[in-house]
Parts: C-alpha cells; sequence; structure tokens
C-alpha cells in the first residue's frame, strides 16, 4: 500500500462505538492485535494529543488532529510487510454491519483496497471505519466520537502502514497500563494501577459521543473503587492520567441495575 491521502479522513467519520455495539469487529480486533507483525493501539483524544506532541511524524499527525475534532476514541490495528495482507481484508470487511452502517467511499489503487463506512446521528458525524489492504500491509481505523471536520485538503498522506505503526509504539511509550474489575459491571469498578514509580492522578469516563461523563481524582493507592452506578447502561471507555503525564484508556461495559 503506497501512502493514502488524508482527504479520505472527510469520508472518515462515522462507525458507532467500534468494538461496543460490533460484536464481530470486536472479536477481529482482538483476534490479531497479539499476532507477530501486528501493531495495535487504543487512544482517545487526550492520549493522541500526547503523542502527537512528539517528534515522530508531529507534523503529519497534528495535522489529522486539525482535521478530526471532538474525537471520543480512535482504535488501530496495522500489520506491514505480511503476505496475507487481502485475506485480512475480506475477513475485516466481512465484519462490518453493512446494514447498519453506509458505505461512503470505496477505492482500488492498483492492489491496494479502500472502504470507508460511516453512521450518523440527526446529520451529526459520530463514527467511522477505514479499512484498507494490499498483498502485504493491512490497516483498519475505527473512529468514535461526535466528530467534525476541517480542511483536509492540506493534509499530507498518512496513512502509509509502517509510519501508522511508528505513531502507534510513540503512543505506547507515553500511555499507562492499569486493569478495570469486573468489567462489565453495574455499581462499582476497582482500578488497579501497578506502576508504584508514577502515581494515579485523575480518572475520566468517556461516553460513545466522546463527552467526559465521570470525572475523579485519585490517590496513590494501588486498588481504587470507582462508583458507576449513576451511569446509564451502554459502553465507555476509562481513562486514567498519571502525575508523570502518562494517559492509559481501557473500555467498560456498564450493565443495567
Amino acid at each position: 500500500m503506497k501512502q493514502i491521502s488524508l482527504w479520505l479522513i472527510a469520508a472518515l467519520t462515522c462507525l458507532q462505538s467500534l468494538q461496543a455495539q460490533n460484536s464481530a469487529l470486536t472479536t477481529f480486533f482482538h483476534k490479531h492485535k497479539e499476532k507477530p507483525g501486528f501493531t495495535h493501539a487504543l487512544l482517545s483524544k487526550d492520549l493522541f494529543d500526547v503523542a502527537s506532541g512528539h517528534e515522530i511524524s508531529k507534523e503529519d499527525w497534528q495535522g489529522l488532529h486539525g482535521v478530526v475534532w471532538n474525537m471520543g476514541v480512535m482504535e488501530i490495528l496495522v500489520a506491514d510487510s505480511i503476505s496475507n495482507g487481502v485475506a485480512l481484508y475480506k475477513e475485516a470487511k466481512s465484519c462490518i454491519p453493512e446494514s447498519e452502517f453506509d458505505e461512503l467511499l470505496t477505492v482500488r489503487d492498483n492492489q491496494t483496497n479502500v472502504r470507508i463506512w460511516v453512521k450518523a446521528e440527526e446529520d451529526v458525524v459520530t463514527d467511522l471505519v477505514l479499512l484498507v489492504g494490499s498483498p502485504e500491509e493491512f490497516v483498519l481505523i475505527c473512529f468514535a466520537g461526535k466528530l467534525e471536520l476541517g480542511n483536509i485538503s492540506q493534509l499530507p498522506e498518512l496513512f502509509e502502514a509502517s509510519k501508522t505503526s511508528q505513531f502507534i509504539e510513540r503512543s505506547t511509550a507515553v500511555s499507562a497500563e492499569f486493569s478495570i474489575s469486573p468489567n462489565p459491571a453495574r455499581d462499582q469498578i476497582l482500578i488497579q494501577y501497578p506502576d508504584t514509580q508514577d502515581q494515579p492522578a485523575q480518572l475520566e469516563i468517556i461516553d460513545i459521543n466522546g463527552r467526559k461523563v465521570l470525572q475523579t481524582k485519585l490517590s496513590s493507592d494501588a486498588t481504587l473503587p470507582i462508583q458507576i452506578g449513576q451511569l446509564k447502561a451502554g459502553n465507555y471507555w476509562v481513562q486514567l492520567r498519571t502525575t508523570g503525564g502518562k494517559i492509559g484508556i481501557q473500555q467498560l461495559v456498564k450493565m443495567s441495575e
């Protein structure tokens, strides 16, 4: 796959709650993200901001930030220098519920296939799926949130697999690892953050439209209880910030009472 122009981002803005509402797509991410040759990341807007402030691909990724505003979460799965990119493309395509989402764009450039599906609510772009496949490369990118678009014509080509992998590696360096239990949960969750050298500072819960619906300061305890009974049943992301400036993001399923 050659570099793909970021004008595709214009179409790339609607797929409601990427992992939350599409179990087949969720399964696809989980199936492949730990395999050799794959690079995976789940980024919140805030983690994206921190990662894009570094040197590698800084201009490119800040350009993306200038196009996609109010992003809740972006999930990326990319594989470079592989031999089964076309098969992966077909497998991922079969996971998209085409009866629920509008196919906005289909492009074939030599051996590279690009498809974009979108979903909107009341003319507001809420989610997006970008799928790219060629014999040697594969890219799957999902956005969730109330997305707004800037002037995409000024953006550089971006979604080339190796460059995307570099950005994921950079984001991993500034991300915080933590766990949530139980998950799914009804009334309370326990946050466990094992890094004793960098203390947890703040926790936020983000809904599928990218809105922060809960925010609380954290103590330095290794296990932290968080009350979530006031939240509606549904799918959320839990974002943890540390005193050292790292940011972690995990999915949370809130069950009905």
